[in-house]
């Protein structure tokens, strides 16, 4: 039964080549458009390494200070104090690191290279190497005691070590960063610039810079660093959500002037990329990202049913002969949706890969980042592939029921007769 749907299918191509190219090509062009929102979604969200375990982690990116007058530190990033005195001595995620906000550009050299350039160095502290699962290819990641102690310590990326050493195995030696000179604990596989919680080329400890260790604006609130937790599982993300509230509530009553708020964060990565926290609305990508969807999700729609139409006009005698030998209406709306399923499953696969060429093309507008590096494992997830396949029923349905239902709804000796 099925094979022959799909030789009906091919018939009906066929029939009008430059109509049925023109259907797949625009179903093709809607899916892969599609497909791009998703893999954007898909990048930011979804588990991959370094952040592997990005499912059960929360954020908590931005803080406000402000004292009676309303005045103070509005949505950055977190001071070293409160992070000290608050967020570290949290017990219920099983794992909390502190991370610089920004990528800091920093002169790099190393001895006996003639390379020298300005290199992404992130500053972080030791829990980071256990929240994020980098892989090590050479040394290993700093200790809590170096951190603490403000040795001038480094882990580097394949990349830099390749460029400035010509390999990978440079555990031990040293690098200069702005003329200061850092011992290289370890190198890791280079990590996407996409990956904007984990990103750098270089990382050292946050306690070398000055200005973190200086505590931070009102009285320890506002600074440069963001937050990552870990949770044992998804179950706990309310428990921590209301640990750190009242942490905060309590870091709050020995405060002089200023008052810290982190709103309802900590949130998870899809929060983040949709919900604007100091506002307690959604961000702007959720209406923007919503409403392209739904247009690439009609555009084929009415492309189709205008095709369906047609089809259905001229094959009306071939299915009142059927209903005249016994096929009921469930038969051949079954028989419709199974064969036009084909056509739009086709115009799904060819608009699956074009969506890879688009998101490559378009990729550092999309992602905010420029020169973004993507890696395979980002992209290739069987979550883009069931998307692919819900876009394409849908697209089946909504096309071709109508038009199915009011087809096998006509009587045997209307649909005979050819001139109705």
């Amino acid at each position: 039964m099925y094979k022959q749907y799909f030789k009906q299918a091919i018939a009906t191509i066929r029939e009008n080549p430059l109509v049925s190219f023109l259907t797949i090509l625009g179903t093709a062009l809607a899916v892969a458009m599609m497909m791009v929102l998703v893999l954007v979604y898909q990048v930011k969200t979804a588990s991959f390494a370094p952040v592997s375990e990005r499912h059960r982690m929360l954020y908590v990116s931005a803080i406000e200070g402000l004292n009676d007058k309303n005045a103070g530190f509005r949505g950055g990033a977190l001071g070293y104090r409160i992070i000290n005195e608050c967020f570290y001595p949290m017990t219920t995620p099983e794992s909390i690191t502190a991370v610089g906000a920004h990528v800091r550009q920093k002169q790099t050299s190393a001895p006996g290279s003639k390379t020298v350039r300005e290199c992404d160095v992130r500053e972080t502290d030791a829990a980071f190497w256990k929240v994020f699962d980098f892989r090590f290819l050479n040394g290993v990641p700093y200790t809590p005691e170096m951190v603490t102690s403000a040795i001038p310590v480094a882990v580097v990326s394949e990349r830099v070590a390749r460029e400035f050493f010509g390999t990978t195995q440079v555990a031990g030696l040293s690098i200069q960063l702005d003329f200061v000179d850092y011992r290289i604990q370890g190198v890791v596989a280079s990590v996407s610039e996409a990956v904007s919680e984990a990103y750098g080329e270089i990382w050292i400890p946050y306690t070398l810079n000055r200005d973190i260790m200086s505590g931070g604006m009102v009285e320890g609130i506002g600074g440069q660093l963001q937050l990552c937790m870990l949770a044992k599982s998804t179950a706990d993300f309310d428990a921590i959500r209301q640990e750190a509230q009242n942490r905060v509530a309590t870091f709050n009553t020995g405060q002089k002037e200023f008052l810290a708020n982190i709103w309802k964060q900590p949130l998870s990565s899809t929060q983040q990329m949709f919900y604007y926290a100091p506002e307690d609305r959604m961000h702007g990508n959720f209406s923007g990202m919503l409403s392209l969807a739904a247009l690439f999700l009609f555009l084929p729609v009415f492309n189709l049913l205008a095709m369906m139409f047609s089809q259905m006009q001229k094959r009306n005698p071939e299915f009142g002969l059927r209903k005249a030998f016994g096929a009921t209406t469930k038969d051949i709306v079954g028989q419709i949706l199974a064969e036009n399923f084909i056509i739009t499953l086709l115009g799904s696969i060819i608009g699956l890969f074009l969506s890879f060429l688009f998101f490559y093309i378009t990729k550092d507008s999309l992602l905010q980042r420029p020169d973004v590096n993507l890696q395979l494992s980002m992209i290739f997830k069987p979550a883009l592939f069931a998307a692919a396949l819900l876009t394409c029923l849908v697209i089946n349905l909504l096309s071709t029921t109508f038009p199915a239902w009011r087809t096998s709804r006509a009587e045997v000796v209307d649909s005979l007769n050819t001139n109705i």
